[in-house]
């Protein structure tokens, strides 16, 4: 079913487990960010247990999305105007907007924004009405001595050290806590705040955790020691901070229906989690697809990231009949006859894979043509052959080949000048002479300033360019004489990107 103008769609919000429902607003035409014409979606204030029915067309409004630091808009979002089966069309009217530009591009099935904007409003008015004044004051509050301005979204207890997390409630639009120490009234506070959202939560020293009751959605935890862990069903994100697999048992909504898990390196897959919806693997040097196939089977996302790394029994992704979304990168070990074809993958809507063995990109491309003409998001790109992966394997700037708003020759450049630094520095770190502090800073100079010279440095290069001198300065041989954080500021004072 192709998008019209003025169609209104009524759909299961899974996240709020009820019926919203939705307008196509106007189709975009093609733009510098799309190819093909997109249907831009007007979320409509209304939701129900029974779909939204056609005599309701008249009486529908818009939907305005004001839910924590936004400010009061229209809740728009661009799509394909490939409508989901899932969606039960209603009826079609005149538009309730104007064509408006909308910059914002997701999914039909989403929904999240929505789910938020209604559970925003089921918060106390009061509450709500402080929080919004509290982002715009000036004022300083005192938390155990420290000043902190009331408008804070986040606090860290490595800079802001407290006590009682009950202090915290001086901070009205309070979002995000990171904290890396045990606090005794941790759960208590959590428990009696609509807004913290975010919470990382390092070297705790629990073996149990329960965080039922709070408000948390996104959760960063380090598992060491952790034996049995209790998530709120508004819990989407379970992020690990520790490498390896964990020994815990997690206790989520519906068996993990709602919930993201992302680990490092390795993963233990948990039983008690056969309906985990989203697994996200980050740093992966050796990962083999058929341990977690039987477990995780009802998989609606899978992302797989590697170091480089080695995906095993890559063919086991057919197995995997709900998932939607599946992307790899920097992942090797399989060849172009693992490739899944669109049929072995049905519900399929969104195949990316970056950085992959070169014949394997090709019939990616070749399999999934004709189902990218009908709707599915098919990114293949980086088609690695097996002579580039022997050069790149050790390559920390290895992502830069093939990234369009960087030059081959600003690729060249950053791959040489690791090499070279990271040989002068460890040759430096195996000397005894008296000037090789002296001597090491100028070498972490000029390999700053090869940087500095180069074009199109954006957020995620300035932070690899940081990562490979760390790295660097980590795998020096122990025993050494250099002093490595007046090294590091010395990268930070000649940098200018």
């Amino acid at each position: 079913m192709i998008a019209k103008e003025g169609d209104v769609y009524t759909v299961f919000n899974k996240n709020l487990r009820r019926y919203t429902a939705c307008m196509v607003a106007y189709i975009a035409p093609p733009d510098g960010q799309s190819d093909e014409p997109m249907a831009v979606i007007l979320s409509l204030d209304w939701q129900g247990d029974k779909p939204l029915e056609p005599e309701s067309l008249t009486s529908i409004k818009p939907l305005y999305k004001d839910f924590m630091y936004w400010p009061r808009e229209l809740h728009l979002l661009k799509v394909s105007p490939q409508v989901p089966d899932n969606y039960i069309l209603v009826g079609n009217r005149p538009p309730l907007i104007e064509p408006e530009s909308c910059n914002t591009f997701g999914f039909w099935d989403e929904g999240k924004d929505v789910y938020y904007q209604f559970c925003w409003q089921q918060i106390p008015l009061a509450k709500r009405q402080a929080f919004k004044r509290a982002m715009h004051s000036d004022k300083v509050v005192s938390i155990n001595g420290h000043e902190v301005k009331e408008c804070s979204h986040a606090i860290f207890d490595s800079t802001v050290s407290f006590g009682s997390a009950c202090e915290l409630n001086k901070l009205p639009c309070l979002s995000t806590l990171h904290l890396e120490h045990w606090h005794d009234d941790l759960i208590e506070f959590l428990q009696s705040n609509h807004f913290i959202h975010e919470l990382t939560l390092l070297n705790h020293g629990q073996s149990t955790l329960d965080l039922r009751g709070c408000a948390i959605r996104r959760l960063l935890i380090d598992m060491t020691g952790l034996k049995e862990l209790y998530l709120d069903e508004r819990v989407e994100f379970l992020l690990f901070q520790s490498k390896g697999e964990d020994n815990c048992l997690i206790h989520a909504y519906d068996q993990g229906s709602m919930l993201s898990i992302q680990f490092i390196e390795k993963y233990r897959p948990h039983q008690e989690l056969v309906n985990l919806q989203s697994l996200h693997g980050i740093d992966i040097k050796d990962f083999d697809l058929s341990s977690i196939v039987s477990t995780h089977a009802n998989l609606q996302e899978l992302r797989l990231w590697g170091k480089p790394g080695l995906l095993t029994n890559f063919a086991q992704v057919r197995e995997f009949k709900k998932l939607e979304r599946f992307s790899t990168y920097d992942l090797f070990g399989f060849s172009k006859h693992d490739i899944p074809s669109p049929r072995t993958l049905p519900k399929l809507n969104w195949f990316w894979m970056a950085s992959l063995p070169q014949e394997a990109a090709k019939a990616a491309k070749v399999l999934w043509k004709e189902a990218a003409k009908n709707g599915v998001s098919l990114r293949i790109t980086k088609a690695r052959s097996a002579e580039w992966l022997a050069q790149n394997v050790d390559n920390p700037f290895r992502s830069w080949d093939g990234a369009e708003h960087l030059s081959k020759s600003a690729t060249q450049k950053a791959k040489s000048c690791y090499q070279k630094t990271r040989a002068a520095l460890i040759k430096l770190a195996h000397s005894d002479e008296a000037d090789c502090q002296e001597q090491a800073l100028e070498i972490v100079r000029t390999y700053t300033m090869v940087f500095n010279a180069i074009k199109g440095i954006e957020t995620t290069e300035r932070d690899e360019i940081y990562e490979a001198l760390r790295l660097i300065l980590r795998d020096l041989p122990p025993g050494n004489y250099l002093n490595i954080d007046e090294l590091l500021e010395e990268f930070e004072l000649v940098r200018d990107f």
